[in-house]
């Protein structure tokens, strides 16, 4: 214990807190994707017209749903610092008034998705695709609830550092994910084949299911029980509490709708390249998306142990923190980069037969490797940006850099020659690692300035 108060660059110890921390995040996170997976793959089976359909609910519902849900997943490293200022006695109030601002947001997120409903009709003219979309999103508008109360109960888990009820959680609910697709998707004894459509029902029971487990271990827990029950009960909302939850979140809901947003209008641009083009960005992007899991269930944990030292004020330990996680994340991603590269040819086999395809994909990913690790670096930094409470500066980078900077220089990269001829949809990873650097080099910039605030000299 006195070796971790000691200042040094890298900290073994700390090292293992955060591996602790991460793993469980790390397998959570990678379920998710799973599920996905398994959505668009029942969907798949249940036809062409049915994949189309879920793919463009998805693209329509995972912005809304995600940025959103964001917003609330300020609550773990409010937690951290309120147990590091000793004032864990808190925590049951932050948790009442984050509840009560999610059903506010709830009422929000139904609107936009209702809303999102109407303007599919605006999309496609195939009114059978058009049919199952709808339906699709009108079931999985279901779990709203239950999708965004969930953040808030594994904001406290994770900000008591309890990481592994939502890994639980989540590898039982990709597990009966599976089945509950193939049941309503391709029907079975007296449950009618729903198509496409019956994931959006799949999901909607997972989602509670994961939402009344998460609460159920929460009840369970000694420590916790409390929590549970404050969490449930109806109390007078505090003014302060919940406009500072707001202003905290808020930020990370934005940076999250303008990145999600960036990579989507980069995919309208590549769009007339063609099919080989959008087949190997797909796969690129499904790849990057895997890699990414660990630097950003990395930046999770980072975020709740520094705001458990910045409401200590322990600037040894925060410094400490903060060289061990990136000298960590880099070997790690340097690790999975090399990997990447590596076995190419094999990854992208699993996806596509066809030559033209994968000869791209090849290509992209080794471009893909070298952007996870500007990518790892951004992701450090706003975890501990999002530890020190400095929220706001990750919307404006967010969309200063991906929307002022990436987007152009993706069209120009994509569409044009100016730079270099016929770079094609290589010119969206080129755009991909410049933009991610720039993020990175003004959140370390960002990062400096608010430890110096943190952490005046005596």
């Amino acid at each position: 214990m006195n070796n971790l108060n000691k200042k040094s660059f890298f900290h073994l110890g700390e090292m293992w807190k955060l591996i602790i921390l991460t793993l469980p995040l790390y397998i959570a996170n990678l379920t998710r994707i799973g599920m996905a997976v398994t959505d668009t793959i029942m969907a798949g089976k249940a036809g062409l017209t049915d994949l189309a359909a879920v793919s463009l609910g998805v693209a329509v519902i995972a912005p809304i749903m995600m940025s959103v849900g964001a917003i609330v997943t300020i609550v773990s490293p409010m937690v951290a610092r309120m147990r590091g200022v000793q004032q864990a006695s808190r925590v049951g109030v932050l948790l009442n008034n984050a509840k009560s601002l999610s059903l506010r947001l709830m009422l929000v997120e139904l609107v936009l998705l209702l809303a999102a409903g109407v303007v599919l009709g605006f999309v496609s003219d195939d009114a059978e695709m058009v049919r199952i979309a709808r339906l699709y999103l009108y079931l999985v508008i279901l779990n709203v609830p239950a999708s965004i109360l969930q953040r808030v109960v594994l904001g406290c888990f994770e900000g008591y550092r309890r990481t592994w009820p939502g890994m639980v959680v989540f590898v039982v609910a990709l597990l009966l994910n599976i089945p509950l697709n193939y049941l309503f998707v391709m029907g079975y004894g007296p449950i009618a084949a729903m198509g496409g459509a019956g994931c959006g029902l799949a999901t909607t029971l997972v989602h509670w299911f994961i939402f009344l487990s998460l609460l159920g271990i929460m009840f369970a827990l000694p420590e916790h029980r409390r929590h549970a029950m404050q969490f449930l009960c109806w109390r007078r909302v505090h003014p302060a509490m919940l406009r500072h939850v707001f202003r905290l979140g808020l930020p990370l809901g934005i940076a999250t709708l303008c990145e999600m947003g960036f990579f989507c209008a980069v995919m309208l641009i590549i769009a007339p390249l063609g099919k080989v083009a959008i087949g190997a960005q797909q796969i690129a992007m499904n790849i990057s998306r895997l890699l990414f899991m660990l630097p950003l269930s990395m930046g999770v944990a980072v975020s709740i142990r520094a705001a458990y030292f910045v409401g200590a004020a322990r600037k040894v330990r925060f410094d400490s923190l903060v060289s061990t996680a990136a000298i960590s994340t880099l070997v790690a991603v340097g690790i999975l980069m090399a990997v990447a590269m590596g076995a190419r040819h094999g990854i992208v086999a699993l996806y596509t037969d066809s030559p033209l395809v994968a000869e791209i994909a090849q290509m992209l990913l080794i471009l893909c490797a070298i952007y996870q690790l500007p990518d790892a670096v951004q992701a450090i930094a706003a975890g501990l940006l999002r530890g020190c409470h400095d929220t706001r500066i990750i919307t404006w980078v967010n969309l200063s850099c991906y929307w002022l900077v990436g987007l152009p220089l993706a069209w120009v990269l994509i569409r044009t020659d100016i730079f270099s001829a016929g770079l094609g949809v290589d010119g969206a990873w080129w755009s991909f690692i410049a933009t991610l650097s720039l993020a990175s080099l003004f959140l370390i910039w960002r990062l400096l300035h608010t430890r110096k605030k943190l952490f005046p000299a005596s």
